[in-house]
């Protein structure tokens, strides 16, 4: 498909659902799990599939955000040559429909030991970016990182929180209650701000679409900030 028919596929496909409902700059560290005498990581200690994707469509589009970790990991040892990421995120989801993804696959035979996650503004963009949606997705929020500290399983999670752009309102005011809640979380929670990143990127964004959405250079740069968080703090390596 060419470029053009792509960008015009997630545009009809996004408008549908609202109609119906590089470096990690501006990071935020929680410390713990991760090695702290500067040696090299333990490669193969947490399988492809105890690692959990969760969110919306700034996970799902391009898909790079994970093929691209993924591949990564492959190349490191980290996981196998033919191991995948378990991805269960789904176009338009609230913070809520997000926190239910991760407890479907908790619920499995196979517990979960990392989640990658973004979520949170769709919330926000259905309701104009109003204080209460923006209040709704804080408490959210915390009750999923509860709910994960309760279940004991998970032993990190990486959060990033998409950048500020006129199509997503409320991120602005989402930034400092997710990053305080990532930070004060019993479960070591990394915060990835990517409005820092974004700066100066206008490719970084398909703002014909409707609803913003990663271009293929935007979600490199996601995976990108990723993958630093991960070999920084030794997660899923």
């Amino acid at each position: 498909m060419t470029r053009t028919g792509r960008v015009a596929s997630v545009g009809a496909f996004l408008l549908a659902l609202a109609a119906t409902a590089a470096a990690c700059n501006g990071r935020t560290i929680h410390l713990g799990n991760g090695r702290t005498d500067g040696g090299p990581c333990v490669h193969a200690q947490v399988s492809a599939a105890e690692v959990l994707w969760i969110g919306d469509s700034w996970v799902l589009v391009t898909g790079t955000q994970h093929t691209r970790v993924r591949d990564l990991a492959r190349a490191a040892g980290a996981i196998g040559p033919n191991d995948d990421y378990v991805i269960s995120a789904a176009p338009a989801a609230t913070m809520a429909a997000v926190a239910n993804q991760y407890a479907a696959r908790e619920a499995g035979a196979t517990r979960v030991k990392v989640v990658i996650m973004d979520g949170g503004t769709w919330d926000t963009l259905v309701a104009g970016g109003s204080d209460a949606s923006v209040a709704s997705v804080v408490a959210t929020f915390g009750q999923f990182l509860d709910q994960v500290a309760a279940d004991g399983t998970v032993e990190h999670i990486i959060y990033f929180l998409t950048p500020e752009m006129p199509g997503i309102p409320g991120v602005a005011a989402l930034r400092p209650q997710l990053q305080q809640a990532c930070a004060q979380s019993s479960v070591p929670c990394d915060f990835i701000d990517l409005t820092p990143i974004w700066s100066g990127h206008a490719e970084y964004t398909m703002s014909d679409t409707g609803v913003p959405v990663p271009t293929e250079a935007g979600a490199t740069a996601i995976a990108d900030a990723i993958w630093s968080v991960m070999q920084q703090r030794c997660v899923a390596q």
